[in-house]
């Protein structure tokens, strides 16, 4: 299954690259999904550093960087779920003569393919809200740093 969102923002690559690969500190600030993120190596967010996710209700993911190119792609690759056999989320960016384009797709597999058109109803428009919510971050993350 493969869901994809994705909007413009107002601000350089540069500073929408420095955002999203500091996930550590950027994540919660507007994934939903996610309360905090917990570093599991201490190497410097690139291929090969791994994070666990914490939602809010306490539920815990460990994820893997496997695809890095500074100022343009970064994917996170899912390592365990009960929910999904395999889970890639990608983060494309584009320069736009406005800022950034962000195309942020996920590709994954249900571990029950009966949840696959629950799943297709529910995750389009959450994907969409998140982005919004991420554009938000942004723009505050620009005004702090002006």
């Amino acid at each position: 299954m493969r869901l994809h969102a994705s909007t413009v923002v107002g601000q350089p690559v540069d500073q929408v690259w420095a955002f999203l690969s500091d996930p550590v500190d950027s994540t919660p600030r507007w994934d939903r999904s996610i309360a905090e993120v917990i570093p599991r190596t201490t190497a410097p967010v690139g291929v090969g550093w791994e994070a666990t996710t914490v939602s809010p209700s306490g539920k815990r993911q460990d994820f893997r960087v496997t695809a890095y190119h500074p100022g343009r792609s970064l994917t996170f690759t899912l390592l365990s779920s009960p929910m999904f056999r395999r889970a890639d989320l990608t983060f494309q960016l584009t320069p736009t003569p406005s800022g950034t384009r962000i195309d942020h797709t996920i590709e994954l597999t249900l571990r029950n393919p009966l949840l696959g058109p629950v799943l297709r109803l529910t995750s389009g428009r959450a994907l969409a809200t998140d982005l919004a919510l991420l554009r938000d971050a942004l723009t505050e993350a620009a005004g702090r740093s002006a």
